[in-house]
């Protein structure tokens, strides 16, 4: 009985002994001698505070455990900068300048470092897209159309590069968190769901169980649900004037119906909505309909949008931002976005831009 108890009074032992892995951040920021530290995880982009520390001569130290590698942010009181890494349970080391926080020194982390290289080269690409810019709006302004145009064709050229790039990326990195985390961020919302979920297909069975992977996986099946060729997906909000209007009401009363996400502080959408006037006033006595919902945040900027881009079709909205209960159904990630939706029900087209929409109602509508 003796030995029995001892046995167990070992085993108890050994297990309390057996230290979780932890993170251990140790850093110095030259040059910030007082105030305090952050440490901040990412969650829906927003910030949630983990841990606080004082600076003691601008050093500063955290110590804890995560469950699996995750992007945490460090900042600063009376900064703006702040320092990006992705957090692992190991010894990390930290130097940083007052005046380059965001290019603080980082090692420990094998993650951060293939991470900071990656945003390094995203940075040349975003480079390019402001110089070809700065180029667009010279030769827009001196009437050189034909520059515009190759600039145009350009600037398609380095959008093209960059997504290559990324998705090597994501593919050199499946067996690790950077893969989900770098597709839900830089490609989810502009993928189609063939392309993404042959991405997610790429990931090691441990990476297919990590936050990020979940997360993706959630918004696939959405992306699923909402994919050309299946059933439009019903809601109901209030218009303008507070009574509620349902998208199948609309859908049930014409032939085609364009599901159109934007807002009144969305420059795209805005430069859109000429286009869309233009083609309503075409076909709106031919079956068409647009059913329009904002992303706005209040009522006094989405009316004013409306009656200065001449906007007449049905308008809803929950004023809810990004968190429009409508665009989480349809897995909307970016605006402006549409969906056209036909008589049937059927979703037949998606994100239909400029004279685009026109061509297609034409090819549809006889």
């Amino acid at each position: 009985m003796k030995k029995l108890l001892y046995g167990i009074v070992a085993v108890t032992l050994m297990f309390s002994c057996t230290q979780q892995p932890q993170y251990k951040i140790k850093g110095n920021v030259d040059g910030l001698n007082s105030g305090s530290a952050v440490l901040s995880k990412v969650v829906d982009n927003e910030l949630i505070t983990v841990d606080s520390v004082a600076l003691q001569e601008g050093a500063f130290a955290f110590k804890g455990s995560v469950e699996q590698p995750e992007f945490y942010v460090i900042t600063f009181a009376d900064t703006l900068d702040g320092i990006q890494l992705f957090l692992e349970n190991k010894d990390i080391k930290i130097a940083a300048h007052i005046d380059s926080i965001g290019q603080a020194n980082i090692q420990g982390s094998e993650l951060t470092t293939i991470f900071n290289d990656f945003n390094e080269k995203l940075f040349s690409y975003n480079m390019q897209f402001r110089a070809l810019y700065n180029e667009y709006i010279q030769a827009n302004m001196s009437g050189n159309n034909k520059r515009v145009k190759e600039i145009e064709e350009e600037y398609s050229a380095v959008e093209e590069q960059q997504m290559e790039y990324i998705k090597s990326f994501v593919k050199e990195n499946s067996d690790n968190v950077l893969a989900p985390y770098v597709t839900l961020r830089y490609m989810a919302y502009q993928l189609e769901v063939n392309e993404l979920e042959e991405l997610v297909k790429g990931f090691t069975p441990e990476i297919v169980e990590t936050k990020y992977a979940s997360t993706l996986s959630d918004r696939l099946e959405i992306m699923k649900r909402v994919a050309i060729g299946q059933p439009f997906v019903d809601f109901t909000l209030n218009d303008t004037t507070g009574n509620s209007l349902a998208l199948s009401t609309v859908v049930e009363q014409n032939d085609y119906v364009l599901l159109d996400f934007w807002a009144a502080w969305c420059n795209p959408c805005r430069q859109e909505n000429p286009h869309l006037v233009a083609t309503y006033a075409k076909y709106k006595d031919k079956g068409f309909e647009i059913f329009g919902v904002s992303f706005d945040k209040t009522r006094e900027a989405w009316v004013k949008a409306i009656k200065q881009d001449g906007i007449t079709w049905p308008q809803v909205s929950d004023l809810k931002y990004w968190d429009s209960a409508a665009g989480k159904l349809y897995a909307v990630r970016s605006i402006p976005h549409n969906v056209l939706i036909d008589k049937d029900g059927i979703i037949v087209a998606k994100n239909l831009r400029g004279e685009d929409l026109g061509k297609k109602l034409e090819e549809l509508i006889q």
